[in-house]
């Protein structure tokens, strides 16, 4: 198949997960014989400091205004139709102007993904209701009420729909969208390379766990409030055997400094160590380190692309319950109550003092992460291809 995958760009630099997914959808196609390429939308932002396997194209909807990139998108898809037997898009950004194309006659099957939830809707991260004038939340309404009720079905014009975890799947499913259409595949992670690079085995992983002293405890990403950081910071200070343990919290960010100090308040900065933003190499070498992996908080209906890198290092994980994440780790993982203090303290305290449960749970981390391998989930998006776009 001919398959041009059109994202908003390719950062490999400074961008997040979402670069990297995109970047192994398309290397794993590839791989699999297709012939393919990947259209950038916002093409000033690409940052591309290797060579790809795949055709790189530069366009630029650069434009004040959600509707302009709709149709900016429609064009787009116009014009490369030709080269095409099947488009895949962000649907977050261009669902609509894929819809568009496919309601007014567009001959290419386009199926859309969507890794977070639509900015329209009043809870996403970027919309703090708090903040927002009176004018601004009208201004919202109508657009919730615009997408539910003319973008919707204009949408459902895609042929399919790609989510991340079943909850996102949900969220879109009771804002209309059609259940036969969808598909739930996560995020795509070079599992097998980090196994291979690090010699991780299960011999590897229960001697590694057998021999913690004191037990590492690890967890890293961007210091913002709404990652949760302080939850840790709060919980290891009510650990009773603080001795046994060592935290390493890395990553940069605004909430940095009122961590540290927060940890300093709570007695507990002699145990946790910030080392801030660090090079791959060295991030590396802390998952190598940590016994235990900790997320502590993120958006409920989301994955982690860090969250799978700890399971690919064997490591046994702590998240909350009742998401995204506890569904990705399965029995890889230890839960709590989201926001709970007293259930997370109590997780560490007992995966701390379990070297035995810390090496089940790591190996059950450890074969989940091998399903979760990118080549894995490329034959399962080319299958979402050719069975739903009978190609």
């Amino acid at each position: 198949m001919r398959i041009i995958l059109i994202t908003s760009k390719l950062n490999f630099i400074s961008a997040g997960g979402s670069v990297l997914d995109l970047h192994l959808k398309a290397k794993s196609l590839h791989e699999l014989g297709h012939t393919v390429t990947v259209v950038t939308a916002f093409s000033p932002a690409n940052k591309i400091n290797q060579p790809l396997p795949y055709i790189v194209k530069e366009a630029d909807l650069t434009a004040s205004g959600w509707i302009p990139q709709q149709r900016g998108l429609y064009l787009l898809l116009k014009k490369y139709e030709s080269e095409a037997d099947a488009f895949y898009i962000d649907g977050n950004t261009f669902l609509y102007g894929g819809g568009f194309y496919r309601w007014l006659g567009g001959k290419v099957p386009v199926v859309a993904f969507f890794n977070i939830k639509l900015s329209c809707w009043s809870d996403t991260q970027n919309n703090d209701k708090k903040k927002q004038t009176s004018l601004a939340k009208l201004k919202r309404k109508i657009r919730f009420l615009i997408e539910k009720y003319i973008g919707v079905p204009i949408a459902n014009h895609l042929d399919a729909f790609i989510f991340t975890t079943p909850m996102v799947e949900r969220l879109y499913l009771n804002f209309g969208f059609k259940k036969e259409k969808s598909h739930v595949i996560p995020d795509f992670i070079n599992t097998e390379d980090i196994v291979k690079k690090c010699n991780i085995t299960h011999q590897t992983i229960a001697e590694h766990q057998a021999a913690a002293s004191p037990v590492t405890l690890f967890c890293s990403g961007r210091m913002i409030p709404e990652k949760g950081f302080d939850l840790v910071i709060k919980a290891f200070a009510a650990v009773k055997t603080k001795e046994n343990f060592r935290v390493i919290m890395s990553g940069g960010g605004p909430d940095r400094d009122r961590l540290m100090a927060l940890a300093k308040e709570l007695n507990s900065d002699s145990f946790i160590s910030f080392p801030g933003w660090v090079k791959k190499e060295e991030l590396e070498q802390f998952f190598r380190q940590a016994h235990i992996f900790i997320l502590p908080k993120w958006w409920i209906e989301y994955t982690s692309v860090l969250l799978i890198e700890a399971m690919a290092y064997g490591l046994p994980c702590i998240v909350p319950k009742g998401g995204g994440l506890e569904w990705l780790t399965q029995k890889g993982a230890l839960t709590f109550s989201e926001d709970s203090v007293e259930e997370l303290t109590r997780q560490i305290e007992t995966l701390g003092a379990n070297a035995e449960l810390r090496r089940e749970l790591a190996l059950n981390s450890f074969s989940k992460s091998k399903e979760l391998d990118y080549r894995k989930l490329g034959r399962e998006l080319e299958s979402i291809m050719r069975q739903d776009f009978s190609l």
